[in-house]
């Protein structure tokens, strides 16, 4: 198979049996690699009874088709599973090495079944595995477990998958992590790798990837590295990170603050991108065959948050939910919550979200601090936010309440239209409110409010894929249906080909990498075509979990407009873009499930029954 390891590991830690089997042709050819290839093989092996915290749920890790090639930023991987946190389809995106090193050590994926009796991990190396005692590690953080493999090897270069604290006390938005605080973060994934009693998953190799033409590759790789090189978010990004968003967001009310209900925090500017590399930035550090290096490596020096050496700095999304939204502008406490989420193992959105929903269901009255354990939520207060922090990783105290998410919070406290979430998935740092393409994908994406399934917000900035027809128009239009289903499909594509979002270059390059790689001589039609494939495989998925229309709905908090903001009191008109969007999509308004016609016509009518669809 060129393009493919062509093997798949699979791993039943119940009976402690380890088997290759090659990766199925057909899945490779429909859905591409990563989350299509991964949800393909969740529609065989789980079902609306599997319970995702049970030995009968798998975890699934699969690497992108050009993910390891060489290609400009091509090193991202998934783990998906139904979700515990959700219920529904739960997929978590990861980059740095792992990916690529798993596919030199000779696999695509692994297929994790059944649960160990003891902690255990994985090591394989150059196409051997091996189930190994996990004893010493469990009770490690994420930073230490990482440090401990590597040592036992003697090899810096192994790459480690692991969880912490978090996976180990099935905090259920715990994170699988990285080196350097990378993550494969949301909906879960760590809390279902810790109820498997699986701490991590060690790779090493020296195999490479087969191609039909390596040397077609190679030339067309350095055409796309240059595009992506000189490309403008390379350079904002390689100057100030991620979080170089945060003076923009400010402006046009990207960015909401305390619990998302007044305009943005000026103060933020003292935890921008920019000012974190005026004052703390000593480096960076970039992915598998990046240019960009948008990671920041920050040295906190003075302060009661110092640093006794330079740490991995906190990226957008977390400055801003650890920051305005429980109106903290202290960069040393923020760079400091991120270290301990990171060791911890969970996600940093929904549980800054779940804690600022409580410091707003403090203030109401809603709660008290006999409900939090004698802790007084006041806004600003960064200790009592440490502490939650704490109280989350250990999942213990008030915190067995926040790492439930803000959906759960809202059903106990009786406020349902007041929590930040769709689907159970809390909403990342892109208002809706200021980008209406925004709304729409955070209600119909199928793991929910993901900014990464449509990142319509650089789309109305300038960063669309004019090859797409992608461009820029009114950020608060309603005419968003169309761009959202076509920029949904071609983010499934780029997910499961494992190219970073931000390595912007044009579609035909990728395209050609694709037919040098695996030989399949297809255009940019098939692959946008491959894209509404794998993006309505997980809505069906998603659907069978027990989504309905009623889930597609942004919550009444989000429809409530901030006239003093960048904002300008707009909301997104969901009730013309929705029904448009679901006639797009050809999906079924009683059920949401996409027509048996619209499944024939992507080649998947005989998975329609597997979905109830008639």
């Amino acid at each position: 198979m060129n393009g493919f390891m062509g093997k798949i590991l699979v791993v039943d830690l119940t009976r402690k049996e380890l088997e290759d089997e090659p990766l199925n042709e057909q899945y490779a050819r429909d859905f591409i690699g990563a989350g299509g290839i991964a949800c393909r093989y969740l529609v065989d092996l789980t079902d609306e009874k599997t319970d995702p915290l049970g030995a009968d749920n798998p975890l699934i890790f699969m690497a992108g088709l050009l993910t390891g090639t060489g290609g400009p930023s091509f090193t991202r991987w998934v783990a998906v599973s139904r979700s515990p946190y959700t219920t529904y389809y739960g997929e978590a995106n990861g980059a740095a090495y792992f990916g690529t090193e798993l596919r030199f050590s000779g696999y695509d994926g692994i297929i994790v079944k059944g649960k160990s009796d003891k902690p255990v991990y994985l090591y394989i190396k150059d196409g051997k595995a091996e189930i190994k005692d996990a004893s010493v590690l469990w009770g490690k953080t994420t930073s230490q477990t990482i440090a401990a493999i590597r040592k036992e090897y003697d090899d810096q270069r192994t790459r480690v998958a692991c969880i912490g604290h978090a996976g180990e006390n099935q905090v259920l938005f715990a994170n699988i992590m990285t080196e350097d605080g990378h993550s494969a973060g949301r909906t879960g994934m760590g809390c279902v790798m810790g109820s498997k009693k699986l701490k991590a998953i060690a790779v090493r190799g020296k195999a490479r990837i087969p191609m039909k033409d390596a040397e077609k590759f190679r030339e067309v790789a350095r055409a796309a590295m240059e595009e992506v090189k000189t490309g403008f978010i390379t350079q904002v990004f390689k100057d100030a990170g991620t979080a170089s968003w945060v003076d923009s967001a400010l402006v046009y009310g990207d960015a909401t603050s305390k619990y998302y209900t007044i305009a943005a925090m000026p103060e933020a500017t003292d935890i921008s991108g920019v000012t974190q590399a005026e004052k703390y930035q000593v480096g960076n550090t970039a992915c598998f065959g990046c240019p960009i290096g948008c990671r920041k490596v920050l040295h906190i020096k003075d302060g009661p948050y110092k640093t006794e050496k330079p740490t991995e700095g906190p990226e957008y999304e977390t400055c801003m939910v650890m920051g305005p939204q429980l109106m903290i502008a202290d960069m040393g406490a923020v760079n400091h919550m991120n270290v301990l989420m990171n060791d911890y193992g969970f996600d940093t959105m929904s549980s800054g979200a779940s804690i600022a929903f409580a410091f707003y269901l403090y203030e109401k009255g809603i709660i008290n601090s006999k409900d939090t354990g004698g802790l007084e939520l006041k806004w600003g207060d960064i200790n009592t936010a440490i502490e939650l922090i704490h109280l989350i990783g250990q999942n213990k105290g008030f915190g067995k309440i926040l790492q439930e998410g803000t959906k759960r919070m809202a059903t106990r406290y009786n406020r349902p239209g007041e929590a930040m979430q769709v689907k159970g998935l809390e909403f990342p740092m892109h208002d809706p409110r200021a980008y209406s393409g925004m709304g729409l994908g955070y209600a119909t994406a199928a793991r929910g409010a993901c900014h990464n399934k449509a990142d319509y917000y650089l789309v109305e900035n300038g960063m669309g894929n004019p090859d797409l027809g992608l461009n820029p128009g009114d950020r608060f239009g309603d005419d968003k249906a169309q761009p959202v289903v076509t920029l949904q499909d071609w983010r499934a594509l780029c997910d499961a080909l494992g190219i970073c979002h931000w390595a912007l270059m044009s579609t035909q390059l990728i395209v050609d990498m694709i037919n040098a790689s695996t030989g399949w001589e297809i255009d940019q039609d098939a692959i946008l075509k491959a894209g509404e494939r794998i993006f309505q495989l997980s809505r069906s998925m998603t659907c069978k979990y027990g989504v309905t229309p009623k889930d597609d709905q942004l919550p009444e908090i989000a429809m409530r407009p901030i006239p003093d903001s960048g904002q300008e009191g707009h909301v997104p008109n969901m009730a013309k873009m929705l029904p448009e969007y679901y006639a797009i999509r050809d999906w079924d308004k009683a059920t949401g499930k996409p027509s048996k016609a619209r499944m024939e016509k992507l080649g998947m009518g005989a998975l329609a029954g597997k979905f109830g669809i008639k």
